[in-house]
């Protein structure tokens, strides 16, 4: 492979790639958040790549690929502050939204080539909650965020 491909560039670019722009909210999160320390902490994101599709268009000169992101933030606490933590998630899952949005918006403007054929216009998810096994009381809150990344195809 000569070239780094569109979606590694989209994702993992140390300056407008999504990975350094949600690290970067996670942060600024925890820096905003910082009377809650006590009650949450984050656990390292997830990504899973969905359902991928590869169509060509008579406008495009390469093939076009739309790729089914999902990504998985844990959250930790203990369950007796269920109540808080769930508000916390809400607040969290709105600040990484934004952070989707503005980065898909930034990319398309900054990019040259410009590997991001349409914006990010939907982020879809949930807030789970699920109690965990250690004998402490606790809990983990994940926050899932879904949403598609349409670019061309490095090929």
């Amino acid at each position: 492979m000569s070239e780094i491909s569109n979606i590694r560039k989209l994702l993992s670019d140390p300056n407008l790639g999504l990975f350094p722009q949600i690290d970067k909210a996670i942060k600024d999160i925890q820096t905003s958040f910082t009377e809650y320390k006590e009650i949450f902490h984050f656990e390292h994101y997830d990504l899973e790549l969905g359902t991928c599709q590869t169509h060509v268009t008579a406008n495009d000169a390469r093939p076009i690929i739309s790729q089914f992101i999902i990504m998985k933030f844990p959250i930790l606490g203990l369950t007796k502050d269920k109540f808080e933590l769930l508000m916390l998630a809400a607040e969290i899952q709105n600040n990484l939204d934004a952070t989707i949005m503005d980065w898909s918006t930034r990319e398309r403007s900054q990019y040259d080539n410009k590997p991001l054929r349409r914006p990010i216009t939907t982020v879809d998810g949930k807030i789970d909650f699920q109690t965990g096994d250690q004998p402490n009381n606790s809990c983990c809150i994940t926050i899932f965020r879904e949403f598609e990344l349409t670019y061309a195809a490095s090929f």
